[in-house]
């Protein structure tokens, strides 16, 4: 297990004050983290005596969107969503991840996307919803049957920006980027551990944006959750740099790319955030 811990600031002052935008290169690169309500993060990122109903509101001081996971759990109110709106920019961007039930059973999902779509109808009015993220699991293989249910959620989601990640390299093949491609649905690459049979840092640009997500590279817990949590997990800037000419070569496409991490235990999708968005800006004002 990764063992390296963020150091618990005496002040803030790792983090700006300013509603941050997003980066800009070629288009906009928005960076946030997978989820923003946790606990651990406080003191961390969250100030101590920061009430829990201000903790959108102050992420959204840094981040300029962030990823919806709570709803892969159960379907949320419409007042949740519309306290989201309330308290983030009219700029911030909101992805919503997709039920569960859609992505990790074979069952019928119709009614499902039907209440999932109602519930985040405040983020849709407002301006603020980017899209829909189907997460698949390692078991979701590749076939005639997958490749059908992918199909239907996207008939299903009705002309919303469907992103969908695979966790098996199965996918990763010429038929998978050409379907996915006709279907206009966006390809998350990911970070993982190098691990057999998951998916590597490959890139493919399917559809109307350019999206990675960061899990971190916890080899050894991955698939042994009993020696810890799997996205326990600290970037080094080392790591981070890889990354640089994977990003910018689809932005200068003149997309929008968005950059989440899901190494959220302790806080550290924050720390990993920033680092990240401060290589952006650095590498981007040496094109200048």
């Amino acid at each position: 297990m990764n063992d390296r811990r963020i150091e618990q600031p005496k002040t803030d002052s790792l983090f700006r004050e300013e509603t941050v935008k997003p980066v800009d290169g070629h288009g906009k690169i928005h960076i946030g983290t997978s989820g923003y309500s946790f606990n651990d993060w406080k003191g961390v990122f969250y100030p101590q005596k920061l009430k829990r109903e201000q903790w959108l509101s102050y992420y959204a001081r840094h981040f300029s969107a962030v990823e919806i996971n709570a709803t892969y759990y159960r379907t949320l109110q419409p007042a949740a969503f519309q306290k989201m709106v309330d308290r983030t920019p009219d700029d911030f961007e909101f992805w919503v991840k997709v039920p569960g039930q859609v992505t990790h059973t074979d069952e019928d999902f119709t009614g499902t996307i039907d209440q999932f779509q109602q519930s985040v109808k405040p983020l849709k009015e407002a301006g603020k919803l980017k899209g829909f993220l189907a997460q698949f699991p390692f078991s979701f293989r590749r076939g005639e049957k997958t490749f059908k249910r992918i199909a239907r959620l996207h008939e299903a989601v009705r002309g919303e920006t469907l992103a969908v990640e695979f966790r098996n390299r199965d996918w990763i093949v010429d038929e998978t980027i050409k379907f996915l491609t006709e279907l206009n649905i966006v390809t998350v690459t990911v970070d993982l551990p190098r691990l057999p049979a998951l998916p590597g840092m490959e890139s493919h640009f399917t559809g109307p944006v350019s999206y990675v997500r960061f899990h971190g590279r916890n080899s050894r817990t991955w698939y042994n959750s009993h020696l810890g949590d799997r996205y326990d997990y600290e970037y080094s800037p080392a790591e981070l740099k890889e990354w640089l000419p994977r990003i910018i070569r689809p932005d200068e496409e003149g997309s929008a790319t968005y950059l989440f991490f899901n190494n959220c235990h302790a806080g550290q999708a924050v720390k990993s955030a920033r680092m990240l968005r401060d290589m952006l800006e650095l590498e981007f004002k040496k094109q200048l």
